[in-house]
């Protein structure tokens, strides 16, 4: 990679580009679970788990001190090789790789996390070469007027990478943070011509119970053109705040809406069950197994209600 601190930090020079979301078809979708909520388990044992339960695919959590961290746990190219050999075994599919990356005023921080995002990158392409999985994050900050031009100049050097590597990156608005509806990443993409390498993760759990509400049917409209990945998992109001739980375990919304509305709206990628810091981090009574069995039999059956059919080759 032989990038100066110049080329990272000029201004990118950007083209309108049409969106990477895909096109209707009759083929189905996936059923996905992200080791974020397998943290008790090494990567390896994670992926088995996974398999044995009937996922169609596996997104790995990277970032550091997790099971699958890049700068560790999968920085060799061996540990690469084993893990991509144990996937094409067990019938997997990496469904992308969950970072932390949030934009910095930082000048030296900015120039680290581009390079990082070529090493995430690299990592998506030994681990399925045929197939790179996308890398998704969140943007972090509080306040989006305050943020979003920092971003913007941010992802725009961001964006240079993703194009000379070949990369993907999703982005989710997140409840609380800066970036938290799917009409402020409209705004961002749009800045930057929407960049079919920039794009965004659609997750309910963190646009429902807004003020104003905001309705499925709303939010879907709102984020399929920009969208090319879903989060799942439901969320409750208790205290008066929000706190999340595993998908389909509460009677806040019916998941199968949310399948059937972006089925329906053309997305054809991945579902991915989400197992919340809240649940995996705070609940004593949390179980990796039975968390992931549960995530599975509810997730399969949304789909079954909302009548979308699976595939396990995306």
């Amino acid at each position: 990679m032989e990038w100066d601190r110049r080329t990272f930090l000029k201004t990118a020079s950007l083209t309108a580009c049409s969106s990477v979301t895909q096109a209707a078809d009759e083929s189905g979708c996936g059923l996905a679970i992200g080791t974020y909520g397998l943290q008790s388990l090494p990567l390896a044992d994670a992926i088995r788990l996974v398999a044995k339960t009937g996922f169609d695919a596996v997104e790995f959590t990277v970032f550091p001190g997790s099971s699958g961290d890049i700068s560790t746990v999968l920085k060799e190219t061996r540990a690469r090789t084993e893990i991509r050999e144990l996937l094409e075994n067990s019938g997997l599919r990496v469904s992308a790789l969950m970072a932390d990356l949030k934009p910095s005023e930082d000048d030296d921080v900015h120039l680290k996390q581009l390079y990082h995002i070529a090493e995430l990158i690299q990592l998506a392409k030994d681990l399925s070469p045929s197939n790179p999985p996308i890398i998704q994050t969140i943007l972090g900050g509080k306040n989006w007027e305050v943020s979003r031009n920092l971003f913007r100049d941010r992802l725009a050097n961001w964006n240079q990478i993703l194009a000379d590597q070949k990369g993907y990156l999703s982005i989710k608005p997140h409840r609380g943070q800066a970036m938290a509806t799917p009409a402020e990443a409209k705004w961002l993409f749009g800045q930057l011509g929407n960049p079919p390498r920039l794009r965004m993760v659609y997750d309910y759990s963190h646009y429902a119970f807004n003020d104003p509400p905001l309705s499925i049917s709303r939010s879907v409209a709102e984020s399929l053109s920009v969208a090319n990945y879903v989060a799942m998992k439901d969320a409750v109001i208790e205290d008066g705040k929000v706190k999340f739980a595993l998908v389909g375990e509460s009677n806040s919304w019916d998941q199968a809406e949310v399948v059937r509305e972006l089925y329906q709206g053309g997305y054809r990628g991945d579902f991915c069950c989400e197992v919340s810091s809240q649940i995996w981090r705070n609940d004593p009574l949390y179980n990796a197994v039975d968390g992931t069995e549960t995530c599975y039999r509810n997730l399969l059956a949304a789909f079954e209600r909302a009548g979308v059919p699976r595939s396990g080759n995306l």
